[in-house]
């Protein structure tokens, strides 16, 4: 193999590949990163055996080849190197490389021990805005269980039925669900779960990108598109919970608030809530104010008075305030909406004037 390519496209295909490999790889050849001339383009891809990322960077090709090289030293050596055209070139066992006062020798595994990736077969495609996925994968991903033991929670969940993607993840304490309304019908009906390391790899690989992504889908793999990049990954096994059942149809509490001033009470809170993550909240439908209480008897106390519009019976429940951080921070509206039954019941947080997303918290009992 012989080529030239400039510092900056070897850098960003490179980090791009790189990044789903661990550094607890027991298999050698799983922390290399694969570099192959295919159809004029340099090929760089990595795998875990679950993820595979490939993407493809424009050189000039004087030799065809395939080597693998160890992925933190050529990752490392490219990012230290001037913003030039660098020469690679494999000789015997070794990758040279080469740009104006730059003369390094890599030492590589040959290619064919490299795992094979395959390609997904699926006819089942889908196309749609790379960063509408990407802002719908930011609403759900964090509320992804990491309990290992309920491996069909693991991921997320989706569900793709005619014109909307449905994407939902839940650790049984908190859901969190985001609909896509796609350009055209799917065609097709299906329902997979996607492991979040895979999630979390294709939000930043989408990152400022903006052109369509299309994801291919077959019963064991699902493959998203997006330029010169794929990723391809494995499907989790198992039925994922019908959690429709667990969403509230009525409350008996509806409060109207503004979204950064609740945040900003949220954060006050936390600072007496450490430990138990814990915050009341008090409401009563006369004074139209929501509360917002933490203490500690080490730190202090805080209490936080939002205007806010209450309908419905008054109360008082307990929740987890990182819960609700994690899904305010990623919601669009400036007002959002809190559904409360009862302080032993489920709530709802809903973004105000929007209707395709909706957030659930269970309650902590005092």
């Amino acid at each position: 193999m012989k080529l030239i390519c400039t510092q900056e496209n070897l850098k960003n295909g490179l980090l791009t590949a790189g990044r789903i490999i661990s550094p607890s790889n027991t298999l050698p050849i799983l922390n290399n990163i694969l570099l192959k001339t295919e159809n004029g383009l340099l090929k760089i891809a990595s795998t875990n055996l679950e993820v595979a990322v490939s993407t493809q960077v424009r050189c000039k090709i004087e030799e065809e080849g395939a080597i693998t090289v160890f992925s933190k030293t050529i990752i490392d050596l490219i990012n230290n190197l001037p913003n030039k055209n660098i020469s690679l070139e494999t000789i015997g066992a070794d990758l040279h490389i080469e740009t104006e006062n730059y003369k390094t020798s890599v030492k590589t595994l040959p290619a064919d021990e490299f795992p094979l990736i395959p390609e997904p077969e699926g006819k089942e495609k889908i196309s749609l805005g790379a960063q509408e996925l990407k802002n719908a994968i930011n609403q759900v991903v964090f509320a992804v269980s990491t309990n290992q033991t309920q491996p069909e929670i693991s991921g997320v969940f989706m569900n793709v039925e005619e014109k909307i993607i449905t994407l939902a993840a839940t650790d049984r304490y908190r859901l969190a669900e985001k609909k896509i309304t796609l350009p055209k019908s799917a065609g097709f009906s299906q329902q997979v779960v996607i492991p979040q390391k895979t999630i979390l790899e294709l939000s930043r690989v989408i990152g400022n990108q903006t052109e369509d992504i299309e994801i291919t889908l077959n019963p064991n793999q699902i493959s998203f598109t997006l330029g010169q990049t794929q990723i391809i990954s494995r499907l989790i096994d198992g039925q994922y919970p019908d959690y429709k059942q667990i969403i509230p149809q009525n409350s008996s509490t509806v409060i109207h608030t503004q979204k950064q001033a609740f945040i900003n009470a949220l954060k006050a809170g936390g600072i007496f809530s450490q430990g138990s993550n814990s915050v009341k909240f008090d409401f009563a439908q006369g004074k139209q104010v929501l509360t917002v209480t933490s203490e500690s008897q080490d730190l202090g106390k805080s209490v936080v008075e939002l205007p806010s519009e209450i309908e419905g019976g008054d109360g008082e429940l307990i929740l987890n305030h990182r819960y609700i951080l994690d899904c305010l921070s990623c919601m669009e509206t400036p007002n959002v909406i809190v559904k409360i039954i009862n302080d032993s019941s489920p709530s709802l947080i809903l973004p105000e004037g929007k209707n395709d997303y909706v957030y659930l918290i269970m309650p902590i009992k005092s």
